[in-house]
């Protein structure tokens, strides 16, 4: 998991993001059967955004029986009345000229979000393409909800496809272009990438803007061509490759197992964007929301407050996320949602235990606080308890975070490893296949599984595990999955290993276990201990880091200031010129290693 902007990047948004916005008026809530949309516009316009999202829903559901559509927390929408209403909520956008967004999509681990325009989405009577940017994200979210990778292009691609969906009386139509005529212009105006080179994943994007979106462009019309393209069975033979990539067949020779070889395909291809014959496919009658399925209420104050909370929170803007919380709790001291929400600022601000207060009480108040349950738990000393009395409570306060949200990965995430310190590698196992398949996309929760298989003396199982991340995601991911192949002896290895990367010879690198990590709002220091000599580190501004997708706080709340002491470090630096400290970081990863087996098991082995 990568981690770009380093701890003083998010100092500053907490520090400087602006405040002082006036007391928010209630906003009012429409549920329908699969979404909530949140407004402080119409009623009507409200409820054509939540019409609009479940008949999204239902497209993918036919085009993709099976799979699954709902994450652990389901997405909620946010629905600004106007550009001032949404200048608000995501301030960031109107710092820059350029055009402002009449959608954004924010993906999150613990809690989704789409924001929609009211004032810029169209009529009633026809969608327009500024549903575009939010529909592509969501497609993303969901094809990342139930496969291991998709190759760049077509993960891309498949978004883009659906993205300009429209819902025009009584049918649907798919796959029609953008409506901008502009919007293909690269497309048409330049020659196509070919396409052995854009299946390469590591190969397809370069410094030009215009080559950028040339990628962008292919990868929808490529995806367009392969789905109702002639002689392609309605996308079947597409859904053919998808499937044996995720089995991991490698996706040239799965691309040309599904389609023949490249230079037929690429003739066919080049013909059908010439003739630009890019024809939709319509889908009659698709399912309608009833109105009655759409139930409206407004909200209190403090309700509005803490939703705008726990959105402030997911994009880092925490010290609007603590004024709303505050706010809420100022009309209402019982409001469980805002409780949690200011235990989560806390939480990222390095005060453990205001945090934990405010989880005890937001569980107190509402049982179904999962999130809050979850954090309280890891919070708590137990965890790290070693009497049996203790361990046991510490399962059984796991499981009942998983009663309030089964499809929660990270409480199966901790039972996996609470099982390996118990010395039971097969109920480790299933617990963290569990996690793997519930947030298929995590490369960590695909590590895990392959970490206990090595415990379980499945070594080649392991090695291909390590293997399918190594060939397929990047850093930090590929480092962590090729210290697991490390690992496998080298007679249970397939013969061929991941791909070769060239190592950097302009840096050093350095591991040892985090003694110390001290920021301030201009600089951050990171110390490790590598056997009896400390090593202290200058993090300067930007510099990119990651940590283990296994980390009990997630992306959600992770910053290398807080809760990093204790695990072991991967970094990359630049010698010091003057020798009182060891030097400057380019890179830094995190690591969340299996807990030791009990005496008398199997032992984890260490990487060379």
């Amino acid at each position: 998991m990568w981690i770009i902007k380093t701890t003083l990047l998010l100092l500053a948004v907490v520090l400087l993001c602006a405040s002082g916005f006036s007391k928010e008026k209630p906003w009012r809530e429409i549920r329908s059967p699969h979404f909530r949309v949140i407004t402080n516009g119409s009623e009507g316009a409200g409820r054509r955004v939540a019409r609009e999202f479940e008949q999204m829903r239902a497209v993918f559901a036919s085009e993709f029986p099976g799979y699954r559509l709902d994450s652990a927390e389901p997405l909620l929408i946010l629905a600004p009345e106007d550009e001032y209403a949404t200048k608000k909520l995501i301030p960031e956008f109107w710092r820059h000229s350029g055009p402002k967004p009449a959608g954004v999509y924010f993906h999150s681990w613990e809690q989704p979000y789409a924001l929609v325009r009211l004032d810029v989405v169209g009529s009633d009577k026809i969608a327009r393409d500024e549903f575009a940017v939010v529909y592509h994200e969501y497609v993303h979210s969901l094809l990342h909800l139930n496969l291991h990778w998709l190759p760049t292009w077509l993960d891309e691609g498949l978004a883009e496809f659906y993205s300009y969906t429209r819902f025009e009386g009584n049918r649907t139509i798919i796959g029609a272009p953008p409506r901008d005529k502009w919007a293909l212009a690269v497309l048409q105006s330049r020659t196509t990438i070919p396409l052995a080179k854009l299946l390469d994943q590591r190969g397809s994007f370069t410094r030009s803007d215009e080559d950028t979106e040339l990628f962008y462009e292919q990868s929808w019309a490529l995806t367009h061509f392969l789905t109702l393209g002639p002689g392609m069975d309605g996308g079947d033979r597409l859904k053919k490759f998808y499937k044996a990539t995720q089995q991991g067949v490698e996706q040239k020779k799965a691309f040309q197992d599904a389609f023949g070889d490249f230079e037929h395909v690429q003739k066919d291809f080049d013909q059908y964007i010439r003739l630009f014959a890019f024809h939709a496919a319509v889908i009659p009658n698709p399912p309608k929301v009833d109105d009655k399925d759409l139930i409206t209420r407004s909200m209190t104050v403090a309700e509005t407050e803490g939703e705008l909370s726990s959105f402030y929170a997911t994009t880092k803007q925490w010290k609007l996320a603590r004024e709303s919380a505050e706010s809420a709790l100022k009309n209402d001291a019982k409001l469980a949602l805002a409780h949690q929400m200011l235990g989560f600022v806390w939480l990222q601000e390095g005060k453990d235990r205001e945090a934990l207060g405010e989880f005890v009480q937001a569980v107190e108040l509402d049982k179904r606080m999962y999130r809050a349950q979850f954090a309280k738990t890891m919070l708590s000393p137990l965890p790290h308890a070693t009497s049996l009395d203790d361990r046991m409570a510490y399962r059984l306060v796991l499981l009942q975070t998983l009663e309030a949200n089964p499809q929660f990965a990270p409480a199966y995430v901790e039972l996996a490893k609470f099982y390996v310190a118990q010395g039971d590698p097969d109920q480790a196992l299933r617990l963290a296949l569990k996690a793997e398949k519930l947030e298929p996309w995590r490369a960590g929760y695909h590590l895990l599984a392959g970490q206990i298989l090595l415990r379980l003396d499945r070594a080649a199982d392991a090695a291909s595990y390590a293997a399918y991340v190594a060939d397929r995601w990047t850093s930090p991911d590929r480092d962590e999955a090729m210290e697991l192949w490390n690992l496998v002896p080298v007679t249970k290895r397939p013969a061929q290993g991941p791909a070769e990367i060239a190592e950097r010879h302009d840096v050093s690198s350095a591991e040892g276990i985090v003694k110390l990590v001290a920021c301030d709002e201009h600089k951050m220091t990171m110390t490790l201990e590598q056997g009896r000599q400390p090593l202290t580190f200058r993090v300067q501004h930007g510099t990119a880091g990651g940590f283990s997708d296994t980390l009990w706080f997630g992306e959600d709340h992770f910053t290398p200031c807080y809760h990093t002491t204790g695990l072991r470090a991967v970094v990359q630096y630049k010698p010091a010129a003057d020798k009182s400290y060891a030097g400057d970081l380019v890179f830094f990863g995190f690591r969340d290693d299996l807990p030791a087996a009990p005496a008398g098991t199997a032992t984890a082995p260490r990487a060379k």
